[in-house]
C-alpha cells in the first residue's frame, strides 16, 4: 500500500473547539467527509474531519508532524470576538466563552491538547510522562523516542510541532520583555526536558502579535472590519522589529544541538522582514554541526517552511509592497500566485534549498492563489486548450473546480523548483496540507483520504495540468515523474525528518539551559 507524509497537519485543534464546554475528548474520533453529503470547503464545527489519527493509519500516512495551537486570546476575547471565531471558523461558542470566563491561558491550552493527543486519562499526572505507543483497536501510533521507533515502517509515527511561541505562556497576552522571555523559556524547557516530549519544530508566530517576533499579516479582513470595534483587533498588528532580544533568546534555546534535542524553526507565519533577519543568523552561526555528510550544510539549520505557497514576488522589496486587503490578489498588476509576503517570494527558495531545508506546500486553496481572479481565469483557459473545448464542458463545474486547483497546486510546486534552479529542488518539496486547521482545501482534495488520488491525477495529468511549461523544471536523467513525485509526497518528508529529528530522551536542570 502506498505510503504518504504530511508536514503540517492537526489532529485536536477541532477536539478542543467544539462539543461545547466538554470538547472532544477521543483523538481517535473521527467524522468522515461523505463527497454526497458534504462540499469540500472548510470544514467548520462537526460537519466533518480533514484530519483525524484513524484517518492517518487507515489511508497509510506513515509520518505527519502534528501541529498543536492554542487559539489565540482575539478568538475568545469578547463575545464579539467569539461571533467572529464561530462565523468565519466554526469554532463553538460554548468552549471559547468557557476559556474566557475561566481566564484560561494558553500555554495551560496547549497541555490540554497534549492530554487529548497522548489520550492521557484525566487522573494521569500528565506534566511528568507521556505515552510514546496509542492504539485503538487494530490501529497503532506512535511518537518516536529512539532509532528503532524512528525507522519502524509498518507503524504511523507522529511528531509535534508547536504552532506560535505564544502557546509558551500562561502570562495575560499583552506581557512583553524579560518577564515574557523568562516564562516562554521555562515552558519550552519543561517541554523539552522535565517532559521529555520529542517536539520536532517551533513556529514563531501566527496570525496575532506575540511581543516576539513580526508575523505576516494572515487574515485579510472585509473593508468593514476597519469600522468595527473589535476588542484585541490591534494585535492583529505586528510590532517594528522581525525579531527582538527575547525572541533571539528562544530560537538560541530551540536550535541548541548540545542536548540532542534541538527543535528546527518554522518559518511560515513570519513576516518577510523577520525571515531574512532569520536567514542571516543561521548563516552567521553556520555551518550545520549535526550535518555529517561530505559538503555540510554552511547554514547552521535547515530551514524550513511547513505549510506555504510561493508569492511570485521576486525578492523582499517587492514582496512588501503587496497590499494587505482581503482583495489585494485580485488586482490584475499581479498575474501569478497569491502575492501575500506570508508566501515565499523567488529570492528566499535558493536560500531554503541550500540549507537542505524542506518546503511543504500547502492545500489551502487561498494559499495556492484562487483568490487572484486573473490567474484562476488565466488557468482554466490553458486547461481548456489542453483538454479540449468538449471535454472540459463535459467535465461539469465540480470537476472542472477540482482541474483548476490541481494545476494551481502543481504551478507553485513547480515554481519552487524553477526559481531554486536545480535538480536538488525535487528533493526540498513535500505536502504540507494544513488539514483541520479549519482551512478551506483544494476541491481535488479535501482530506487526507484524497492523498492517493491527488498524487495519481498529478502524475497522469501532469502535461495537461503544466502551466509554464517553457519553464525549465530541472528533472533529473533517469528520474520518472512517478518517482519525483513519490518524493514530494512520501520519501522528501522521510529523509529530512530521519536526518533532522532530535529525540534523546533526557532531564536537563533549567539553570544548565538558561
Amino acid at each position: 500500500m502506498t505510503k504518504f507524509a504530511d508536514f503540517h497537519i492537526h489532529l485536536s485543534l477541532k477536539h478542543l473547539i467544539n462539543k461545547g464546554e466538554e470538547g472532544r475528548k477521543d483523538i481517535w474520533d473521527s467524522i468522515r467527509y461523505n463527497p454526497s453529503k458534504h462540499k469540500p470547503k472548510r470544514a467548520s464545527s462537526d460537519k466533518y474531519d480533514q484530519s483525524d489519527l484513524s484517518l492517518l493509519v487507515d489511508e497509510n500516512v506513515k509520518m505527519a508532524v502534528i501541529a498543536l495551537h492554542p487559539v489565540e486570546v482575539i478568538v475568545r476575547k469578547s463575545w464579539v470576538n467569539r461571533l467572529i471565531g464561530k462565523f468565519i471558523f466554526g469554532f463553538e461558542l460554548d468552549r471559547l466563552k468557557k476559556w474566557a470566563q475561566d481566564s484560561v491561558k494558553s500555554f495551560s491550552i496547549l497541555n490540554r491538547e497534549l492530554e487529548v493527543v497522548f489520550s492521557l486519562p484525566d487522573q494521569d499526572d500528565y506534566r511528568k510522562n507521556f505515552p510514546s505507543h496509542l492504539a485503538k483497536g487494530n490501529r497503532r501510533a506512535i511518537f518516536p523516542t529512539n532509532a528503532d521507533e524512528l525507522n519502524d515502517e509498518e507503524t504511523t509515527k507522529l511528531f509535534l510541532s508547536v504552532e506560535g511561541a505564544h502557546a509558551l505562556s500562561n502570562l495575560p497576552f499583552e506581557a512583553q520583555g524579560e518577564e515574557l522571555e523568562k516564562e516562554v523559556l521555562k515552558n519550552l524547557h519543561h517541554l523539552q526536558y522535565e517532559r521529555n516530549i520529542p517536539i520536532f519544530s517551533l513556529t514563531l508566530c501566527h496570525f496575532a502579535n506575540n511581543y516576539l517576533f513580526k508575523q505576516s499579516w494572515a487574515l485579510p479582513l472585509p473593508k468593514v472590519v476597519d469600522f468595527l470595534k473589535i476588542p484585541g483587533k490591534d494585535l492583529l498588528e505586528s510590532q517594528e522589529e522581525p525579531i527582538n532580544k527575547h525572541g533571539l533568546k528562544v530560537i538560541d534555546q530551540c536550535l541548541d544541538p548540545s542536548k540532542g534535542k534541538r527543535i528546527l524553526i518554522d518559518t511560515k507565519h513570519l513576516h518577510i522582514d523577520a525571515r531574512y533577519v532569520y536567514y542571516q543568523l543561521l548563516l552567521d552561526k553556520g555551518p550545520n554541526p549535526l550535518d555529517t555528510s561530505e559538503n555540510p550544510s554552511e547554514y547552521y539549520a535547515p530551514i524550513i517552511a511547513s505549510h506555504s505557497g510561493v508569492s511570485g514576488m521576486r525578492n523582499k522589496e517587492e514582496a512588501l509592497q503587496v497590499g494587505r486587503a482581503k482583495r489585494e490578489g485580485h488586482k490584475n498588476k499581479y498575474q501569478r500566485f497569491n502575492p501575500w509576503e506570508i508566501n515565499i517570494c523567488d529570492e528566499e527558495l535558493p536560500i531554503i534549498m541550500k540549507s537542505k531545508g524542506m518546503i511543504g506546500i500547502s492545500l489551502d486553496q487561498r494559499i495556492l492563489g484562487t483568490e487572484n481572479n486573473d490567474y484562476v481565469k488565466a488557468v482554466c483557459n490553458h486547461l481548456k486548450d489542453k483538454y479540449g473545448k468538449v471535454t472540459w464542458r463535459k467535465m461539469g463545474k465540480a470537476k472542472r473546480t477540482e482541474m483548476i486547483h490541481a494545476a494551481l497546486f502543481l504551478d507553485n510546486l513547480l515554481y519552487i523548483v524553477h526559481k531554486m534552479g536545480s535538480e536538488k529542488a525535487w528533493d526540498c518539496i513535500c505536502i504540507g496540507s494544513d488539514f483541520d486547521g479549519v482551512i478551506d482545501p483544494i476541491d481535488c482534495c479535501p482530506t487526507v483520504s484524497y492523498f492517493s488520488s491527488f498524487e495519481k491525477l498529478l502524475v497522469d495529468d501532469f502535461d495537461k495540468l503544466r502551466y509554464k511549461a517553457e519553464e525549465e523544471i530541472y528533472i533529473p536523467n533517469g528520474k520518472s515523474l512517478q518517482a519525483l513525485f513519490r518524493g514530494v509526497f512520501y520519501d522528501n518528508l522521510e529523509k529530512f525528518i530521519k536526518d533532522n529529528f532530535c529525540c534523546l530522551p533526557s532531564s536537563v536542570p533549567l539553570e544548565s539551559i538558561s
